[in-house]
């Protein structure tokens, strides 16, 4: 019997072995958005004494962005931080993980939207995803803060 390579390409590569291996090249990443982490800094690691500032770190391995963010409105609950990851508009956040009706699962329940976190730090001014929950904004978005503007005199290395 001899080995054909055409005979061989014909039967391992029929249409749906080929859709499959383009979804898997091509296809969205899953950034799992809201799924609990741990941010392995102090909770206090970047948040100002007013408490507006999230603390987030961006070498969490429980995260594919390795983006893990506790927002400040949280400090003050019992919900633990999640993995969020950078964004420029909403669209980049709507595939986040929701909570379950589950008692103790305690992620985002409202969605996320694409703002910044903190105005300190090494994530200062960076746009991430963050849970609806925590904004206090009658539109549920978020407007970009005075000091992140371009030509503020901000310090910030994220301020172009």
């Amino acid at each position: 019997m001899r080995f054909s390579l055409r005979r061989a390409m014909s039967i391992s590569c029929s249409p749906v072995a080929f859709a499959l291996l383009a979804m898997s090249l091509f296809g969205c990443e899953n950034k799992h958005l809201g799924r609990p982490c741990n941010l392995g800094v102090p909770d206090d690691g970047g948040s100002s004494s007013a408490g507006t500032n999230a603390t987030i770190s961006g070498e969490v391995l429980a995260c594919p962005s390795r983006i893990c963010v506790l927002p400040a409105a949280m400090k003050t609950t019992d919900d633990s931080p999640y993995c969020t990851a950078e964004c420029s508009t909403d669209d980049d956040c709507s595939d986040g993980e929701l909570r379950s009706s589950a008692a103790d699962d305690k992620r985002c329940k409202s969605g996320f939207v694409c703002g910044v976190a903190t105005e300190v730090g090494d994530f200062c001014c960076q746009k991430v995803c963050i849970c609806r929950d925590f904004i206090d904004t009658p539109s549920g978005q978020l407007d970009e803060p005075a000091s992140c503007k371009s030509g503020s005199g901000s310090t910030c290395k994220n301020v172009h």
